[in-house]
């Protein structure tokens, strides 16, 4: 074929229909890329004055080695929840005598252009002329240089290579949680000190400038192994057989909780059954370990302010994080649900059920920090009402304006597929208002009282909850034909 496969991918992504459309999704990751690349760069101008004050008299070579670790595995995490794997509409060319290793190199090669792989360059620079140009030789600091700029993209290619089989394997995903979790309590804890055994590994290239031929090596084999992956699966029966073992969930006793229990029964096995909404429980679960970061520097002076953070975050986080999308997780049969004998109060009440059993059972997880202060139990409890009573009505209201379809087969780690302005608009009344009412009550009225209407406010709305459903019931029933129109645009 006369013409390489970068001017068909452009071709594809002019045209794509997305191409003019979520200007304000867009409009954030630009405002992302550039606040990541400032703090990277203003800490690459002020890492050496950190390192003189806080390690005086030591290699600052040495001391920067051992901090390579720690950003590589953040950045790793971020790759695999933001970076994209490298797509490409390749099903035409399978009939066509175009070699398949052509289509899966141009894939990869593709993926080199990210913005995860220029970013470090705005962190390693300014250390590198401003401190290393005077600590290392010439040849040594090529060595050393030429070994950070490898090692972005063997981290590159290991991700994509991880973030397949996680998306192939659930179990794949679970293990490889399990692992990070493992390698972060190691190290946090010191059984084994990772930072400074990583950072070896350049002190070495340092010592012998000609070790930083093993990451060409390691590059090639991920590459290679990315590539056999790829190729096994560049078959028309792959793509055109979906040959997927269909997990089977019985949630017939759910049929017994209520008039609402067939729609809740619907609502968990849809959460089972895709991959989005399951992405998106599971990452609510790791949020019950938010409070090892914010806690674990446990004061008797520090604010309660902290508290009320942390409970907003590890009770109501799966109302934060699923209802920011309802209705639209029924996108795809809205249409059909609507014809059926399903009352939209039945939808209603078994989201709000959903929403605040998991508020309780994330409540009662949480009460493991009382191990480090009993004001968990009461605060983190006005908090959870807080969420049930006042959080889950805004959802619902919020919802009013739905409009885009969600792909359920998606990943739901930084993918932004049915995203609108309303989906970012819903976090900050949830995230923010919880912690604007708490902060005016207690600085009017004092922590308890604070807490105490904090809480009220929740049951008062737990108490209201028959009229707000049927309140919402109605708005929703007026605009029920808007939505299934922009859900089948979107």
């Amino acid at each position: 074929m006369k013409r390489n496969f970068f001017y068909f991918g452009w071709r594809e992504f002019t045209r794509s229909a997305n191409f003019s459309k979520n200007v304000a999704t867009k409009g954030v990751l630009i405002f992302l890329a550039l606040y990541f690349s400032s703090v990277a760069l203003f800490l690459g101008f002020n890492l050496s004055e950190y390192i003189e004050k806080t390690f005086p008299g030591e290699s600052q070579i040495a001391i920067f080695n051992t901090f390579i670790f720690a950003y590589v595995g953040f950045e790793f995490v971020l790759r695999i929840m933001v970076q994209n794997l490298p797509t490409f509409g390749y099903q035409p060319f399978l009939i066509l005598p175009v070699k398949r290793t052509r289509i899966a190199k141009y894939m990869l090669n593709k993926s080199v252009l990210h913005f995860f792989n220029v970013l470090p360059l705005f962190l390693i620079l300014p250390f590198t002329f401003k401190t290393a140009v005077h600590e290392l030789e010439t040849p040594v600091l090529t060595a050393w240089l030429a070994s950070l700029f490898l090692m972005i993209f063997v981290s590159h290619f290991l991700a994509i290579y991880v973030k397949w089989r996680t998306n192939e394997s659930n179990w794949f995903f679970y293990g490889f949680l399990a692992f990070a979790a493992g390698v972060f309590a190691i190290n946090h804890f010191e059984i084994i000190k990772i930072n400074e055994a990583f950072g070896k590994i350049f002190d070495f290239v340092v010592q012998q400038p000609l070790a930083v031929l093993i990451f060409p090596v390691l590059i090639a084999a991920l590459y290679f192994l990315n590539l056999k992956f790829l190729l096994s699966r560049f078959f028309l029966d792959e793509i055109s057989q979906k040959k997927k073992k269909e997990n089977i969930y019985d949630f017939s006793w759910l049929n017994q909780v209520g008039e609402y229990g067939k729609m809740l029964s619907l609502e968990v096995k849809m959460i089972a059954r895709n991959k989005r909404p399951r992405t998106t429980a599971t990452m609510s679960i790791l949020f019950i370990f938010y409070g090892l970061l914010i806690y674990k520097d446990y004061r008797a002076d520090m604010p309660e302010f902290i508290f009320v953070l942390g409970g907003m975050f590890m009770t109501g986080i799966f109302g934060m994080m699923y209802g920011q999308f309802f209705p639209a997780w029924h996108s795809r049969y809205y249409s059909l649900l609507m014809a059926q004998n399903v009352k939209m109060k039945q939808i209603l009440q078994s989201a709000f059920f959903l929403m605040a059993v998991t508020n309780i059972i994330f409540y009662l997880l949480s009460l493991g920090y009382m191990s480090i202060t009993p004001k968990v139990l009461y605060i983190h409890f006005a908090v959870m009402l807080y969420n049930v009573g006042v959080n889950s009505w805004v959802i619902f209201g919020l919802g009013l304006n739905s409009k885009k379809a969600i792909d359920l087969e998606r990943g739901a780690m930084f993918n932004y597929q049915g995203m609108s302005a309303s989906n970012w608009l819903i976090s900050f009344p949830i995230l923010f208002g919880p912690l604007a009412v708490y902060g005016i009550l207690a600085f009017a009225f004092g922590n308890i009282a604070a807490l105490i209407i904090l809480g009220g406010l929740g049951l008062v709305g737990i108490i209201l909850h028959p009229r707000l459903i049927d309140y919402f019931t109605k708005q929703y029933l007026k605009r029920k034909h808007r939505m299934i129109a922009g859900y089948k645009t979107t």
